[in-house]
């Protein structure tokens, strides 16, 4: 096999149906997902660097689409303390989770040679890399960090932050015989005496001028929520609400935009913002009006999001990382995900890995104790 390192994006253009082939669905491995994170990320720190690795079957002179058989999408981030660092695209505060290598399982070996022989053999412009999230059941991931291994690299695991899915049956009914009696009770009682009767009207964005009145509706609610819990809220990140809004609307486009809102008594009440891919509903945002929680609209909101869902015939919804409780209060189940560190074999990037460790640790006690003082 044959690695191609690429360093401009518009050079990736021409793979652009061959990369969607390869991310199987997963939106958050997509082309419009990635490349337009780095369109808006890019410029973060000028020490971040493209670097996508391309691999191809033999013989390099045909670098045709037909023949590429798996795509590593990484940037690198340099600085004094770690050297060179290698990023998965995505990485980062958009939290774009099952990020990992793109390939088929029948080429995860091959694929996962080439590639540790070309970084640690080849090109050795990299003092780390730097994997967040990486789910457990990934196995070309697992595969490859293992061959990394192999090739005497030094590896680091911990345990990462856990996501969570509910499996959807094929009804409602059966989707409500999961859970327990008293939230089954509950939410029959809301769909019966709200959603059934009019008094709480769910709106699903087809159009994109239903897509600016909820985009409206979600910044409103969602900021107003977290901050009266005293956080910041999302969008106030300027670079992560113009990202969002960007790729939400291609999305739309395409066909994988699932967002809506819930008015009760006419007035926006709540406000979800799904992803779609293959048989899944992923429940990436929210908003809710802190003013109206004791209608319990965040709830009835769900009820919806869950029905359309099981209507579209998806088998499951994707609730992200984040231990939230409300997650298994719907019966979703968690998933565990690692955080990696992989280190060349050369001294000079070990020396550096073991004093950014040295110092990390350091930092860490230095915290413990002032909390405990």
């Amino acid at each position: 096999m044959h690695v191609l390192r690429v360093k401009q994006f518009e050079n990736l253009t021409p793979y652009r149906d061959r990369w969607d082939q390869l991310a199987n669905g997963c939106v958050f491995r997509s082309w419009t997902w990635l490349a337009t994170w780095w369109n808006h990320y890019e410029s973060l720190r000028p020490a971040q660097s493209l670097n996508v690795f391309l691999v191809f079957e033999e013989e390099p002179s045909e670098k045709s689409s037909e023949r590429l058989v798996a795509i590593l999408p990484c940037y690198s981030d340099t600085s004094f303390a770690r050297g060179k660092v290698l990023r998965f695209l995505g990485d980062g505060e958009v939290c774009s989770d099952h990020l990992g290598l793109l390939v088929e399982s029948s080429n995860a070996q091959r694929v996962s040679q080439a590639i540790a022989e070309h970084l640690v053999h080849h090109w050795q412009d990299w003092d780390l890399i730097n994997l967040s999230t990486i789910d457990s059941e990934d196995q070309a991931m697992d595969v490859l960090v293992r061959t990394f291994e192999s090739h005497d690299c030094h590896v680091r695991r911990q345990s990462g932050v856990n996501t969570w899915s509910v499996a959807l049956p094929d009804s409602w009914e059966e989707f409500l015989a999961f859970l327990s009696k008293s939230h089954r009770k509950k939410l029959r009682r809301l769909n019966k005496r709200i959603l059934e009767t009019g008094q709480g009207v769910w709106h699903l964005v087809e159009t994109q001028e239903e897509f600016e009145i909820a985009w409206a509706i979600l910044i409103d609610l969602h900021q107003r929520r977290r901050v009266s819990l005293g956080e910041p809220g999302c969008f106030a990140s300027t670079r992560w609400a113009s990202f969002h809004r960007d790729v939400a609307e291609q999305l739309l486009r395409e066909g994988r935009l699932r967002l809506s809102w819930l008015e009760l008594e006419g007035q926006p009440a709540a406000v979800e913002y799904l992803l779609a891919e293959n048989q899944t509903s992923i429940a990436y945002q929210a908003g809710l009006d802190p003013d109206r929680l004791a209608e319990e609209p965040g709830r009835l909101s769900l009820i919806r999001v869950v029905q359309h869902a099981i209507s579209e015939g998806h088998r499951s919804i994707d609730f992200l990382r984040g231990d939230e409780p409300y997650k298994a209060h719907w019966r979703a189940t968690s998933h565990s995900t690692s955080d990696i560190q992989i280190v060349p074999p050369r001294s000079g990037a070990r020396w550096r890995y073991q004093a950014w460790s040295y110092l990390r640790d350091a930092r860490k006690l230095t915290q413990e104790f002032s909390k405990n003082s």
